[in-house]
């Protein structure tokens, strides 16, 4: 899942979610909501913490094996 994907991104470079969530303009609670797949991110708060953590929206999308036949890559 795309939230699996972030949370271990954000993990990986050593942020705190409550930090990227500010940056974000997004709350706390939705942002803890979200990376818990409690509730899903909209296409906007998506699009914002890509432009936090400084990668593409793209970044984090994760392909359909059978459909590509490839891993995320990251």
């Amino acid at each position: 899942m795309v939230y699996e994907e972030i949370r271990a991104y954000i993990e990986e470079k050593g942020l705190k979610q409550k930090t990227v969530a500010e940056k974000a303009g997004i709350s706390k609670q939705a942002m803890s909501d979200s990376m818990r797949g409690v509730r899903r991110l909209t296409a906007d708060e998506y699009v914002s913490i890509c432009r936090v953590l400084g990668v593409s929206p793209d970044f984090f999308a994760v392909p359909d094996p059978e459909l590509s036949g490839c891993a995320p890559h990251r």
